[in-house]
């Protein structure tokens, strides 16, 4: 992986680290302010939406194996629930004036960094190369198994 390209992908683990402290602390804000069970349980979703951004987050910093759809998936599932939950929140009632502007606001930053996140994990140059097919450095060794069924390659 060249430098330039690391640099970007470490550059979005750090931002879905950032996402996922943001929609934490929305989730708390969302558990204090509300002013009935459906603001309530919608602050729990966001916790745990919040604290699976934060797997993600590692494994983008240590390249790990399947990081980007992970990530790609929490994403995703950031975007559409606090949509959803904005919409929820402002046709129940369930915030008052101030906090719910203050929500609004939150939810718009957080769907921002999570869509630049999920559209730069989308992009060609950041998907892995497919795997190719080495060759052993030795071409005339025997296997294990050739070796001692007396065989030769």
């Amino acid at each position: 992986m060249s430098a330039n390209l690391r640099a970007r992908v470490s550059l979005l683990g750090v931002l879905e680290f950032i996402v996922g402290g943001i929609v934490v602390l929305r989730s708390a804000a969302l558990v204090y302010f509300s002013t009935d069970a459906t603001g309530k349980s919608l602050g729990i979703v966001h916790t745990v939406l919040g604290l699976m951004a934060f797997p993600a987050g590692y494994l983008l910093l240590t390249d790990k194996a399947r990081a980007r759809v992970l990530a790609l998936g929490v994403d995703a599932a950031i975007i559409a629930f606090s949509t959803v939950s904005e919409i929820i929140l402002s046709v129940t009632g369930s915030l008052p004036s101030g906090p719910f502007v203050d929500s609004i606001a939150g939810t718009a930053v957080v769907v921002l960094i999570a869509a630049a996140i999920a559209y730069q994990l989308m992009k060609p140059g950041l998907r892995p190369l497919p795997a190719t097919r080495t060759q052993s450095p030795r071409q005339g060794t025997q296997s294990r198994t050739s070796k001692i069924e007396g065989r030769s390659r």
